[in-house]
């Protein structure tokens, strides 16, 4: 720390209280002189990236594991490169905070035209764009700082989306009153006591008799509710499903799994379940156009119990407001209260995967990602990113205890990639499985050197297709546009730093090579794996051949 306790400190100290051990970003002019406070800190570690971009998709990354995450970029040009990771932030209720360093407030005040503006003399272009991708902004100046970074701070926890702070060094530099409250000291409960009492009743008027099904989506792991949903499940005896937005969130190996429900790309046995039971349990749900292969759900709201962020309903009546932990509890009190819950049947088994193509024969999509499921173990952190990738980890089972992200509301193609830097930092007891295509990697390679400098050690499953396969699938599958530069990924970590003895390189173009690679990079926990799996161009997953009809 130093001698003088600035602003700077208080910031960074907050920043501490809400959860991070790291901060992401790049340095400028504009904040080199904080940046200090960072390095001086005993509860902070600085992690610079290779641009802004990738370092607003590491902050994502890491904010999924640790429930929230924070970046430093300069003024102009360093926040506006990082405002899609922000806006990809927002779309998929992640809490990130974006400090940005600016001019100092003499030069603000004088209108100068200074470097990274644009040299108009004003100086709030930039916090007016991101205000759409945050819920919270503030322009901190000596007399508003603490205030402000508290509000903004606890804005962010609370909705569980990107803020804003934008500082000068000569306002980080002066001197404050270290905080005396915590952060949580005014979250308030937004639960209505009279609106939950009159949501138990409903339920008991509503559940018993009718053969019922559960659906949980992408809210219940923002909101931090994975183990009470599990309890639920265990206490009851009702199938149950999740949307690939919220896969992994519950046992997948269970008889009771009906499988990843995706409106008319689903399997015969889940759009059953989902679609024929007489009461659909919802909870946290979000329906996008690429989790239900265009909104072809076929769901009769009559049926549905519906909990989410800070409502719920029953057959469209309206409950709210109520907290969805709070409505979650009450549903399993009263599932558990002794009234007749009817599970619905499922109509078929969940049939175990059996191989299609031979060991010794060139590897597909439909074997890939199952054989890829049967090597992960629970300690793994997957990120597969938006295009086969993410359709095909989508349709398969995993193990018990692997967490499984993607980004199929934003769909930033190349997000996984430093995503995933940021979930091993976040949760160093975990291994980063990265699955992307090629087309993908390209737009954030680099940060693979972050990677390797970090040494966190993940294995990139990186599918070789020669190009944008899922957009081939919707349209211009031969078209030049489609097309990619070709690369000797098999080069890739050396090129960014690494050697033989912290990475290792694996190709595989059969399904023989494919499993050994897995078994190896499996083994090799103290290297950087890069394997790269070859696969026809036109080659894609059996859910993605459904969405991609449905997206066209």
């Amino acid at each position: 720390m130093s001698q003088q306790y600035t602003i700077a400190d208080y910031l960074f100290e907050r920043i501490a209280e809400a959860g991070a051990t790291e901060i992401f970003g790049v340095p400028g002019d504009f904040n080199l002189a904080f940046l200090d406070n960072i390095i001086e800190s005993d509860k902070l570690r600085w992690v610079g990236n290779t641009n802004e971009l990738n370092a607003g998709y590491a902050a994502d990354g890491y904010a999924r594991e640790r429930g929230f995450a924070a970046m430093v970029t300069t003024f102009g040009v360093g926040e506006l490169s990082a405002i899609n990771a922000t806006a990809g932030s927002f779309a998929e209720h992640v809490p990130v905070l974006h400090i940005v360093g600016a001019p100092s407030t003499k030069q603000q005040h004088a209108k100068q035209r200074i470097h990274h503006s644009l040299g108009d003399g004003v100086f709030n272009h930039f916090i007016k764009m991101v205000e759409p991708v945050t819920v919270a902004r503030a322009q901190l100046t000596v007399e508003n700082a603490a205030s402000e970074i508290d509000r903004v701070i606890r804005m962010v926890l609370k909705k569980h989306r990107p803020g804003y702070l934008m500082l000068s060094p000569d306002v980080a530099s002066q001197p404050i009153y270290p905080p005396t409250t915590k952060l949580v000291d005014s979250v308030e409960d937004v639960t209505s006591q009279a609106a939950l009492a009159a949501f138990k009743q409903g339920l008991i008027d509503f559940l018993p008799n009718k053969t019922t099904t559960l659906m949980a989506d992408l809210m219940v792991h923002r909101l931090g509710l994975q183990d009470q949903l599990k309890a639920l499940i265990a206490d009851t005896v009702i199938p149950y499903t999740t949307l690939s937005w919220g896969k992994t969130l519950l046992d997948e190996n269970s008889e009771r799994w009906a499988g990843t429900y995706a409106g008319i790309a689903s399997r015969p046995v889940v759009k059953d379940a989902v679609e024929n039971c007489e009461c659909l349990i919802k909870v946290g749900v979000q329906y996008t156009d690429t989790t239900t292969a265009g909104f072809s759900q076929d769901i009769d709201d009559k049926v549905v119990v519906d909990l989410h962020y800070e409502r719920a309903s029953i057959s469209g009546q309206n409950y709210a407001p109520i907290a969805l932990k709070d409505a979650l509890q009450t549903l399993h009190e009263v599932m558990t209260s002794g009234i007749e819950i009817t599970p619905m049947p499922l109509a078929d088994e969940v049939h175990p995967y059996e191989q299609n193509g031979a060991d010794n024969e060139p590897i597909r999509q439909d074997d890939l990602w199952h054989i890829i499921a049967d090597h992960l173990s629970a300690n793994n952190i997957v990120f597969a990113d938006q295009g086969t990738s993410y359709f095909g980890i989508s349709g398969v089972r995993l193990p018990e205890g692997v967490v499984c992200y993607g980004q199929p509301m934003w769909g930033s193609i190349g997000y996984t990639l430093p995503a995933s830097l940021g979930a091993a930092l976040a949760s160093t007891h975990k291994r980063s499985i990265l699955l992307i295509g090629d087309g993908s990697a390209l737009l954030t390679i680099q940060e693979m050197a972050t990677m390797i400098q970090q040494g966190i050690n993940p294995v990139i499953v990186l599918i070789n297709n020669s190009g944008y396969t899922v957009e081939r699938a919707i349209h211009g599958a031969n078209q030049r546009y489609n097309d990619i530069p070709q690369c000797d990924w098999q080069l890739m970590p050396q090129a960014f730093g690494a050697n033989k003895d912290n990475s290792l390189s694996i190709k595989a173009k059969t399904m023989g090579e494919l499993k050994s690679a897995l078994k190896k990079a499996a083994l090799a926990t103290d290297k950087l794996v890069m394997l790269e799996v070859v696969t026809d161009k036109h080659d894609i997953p059996p859910m993605l051949a459904d969405i991609a009809a449905a997206l066209k």
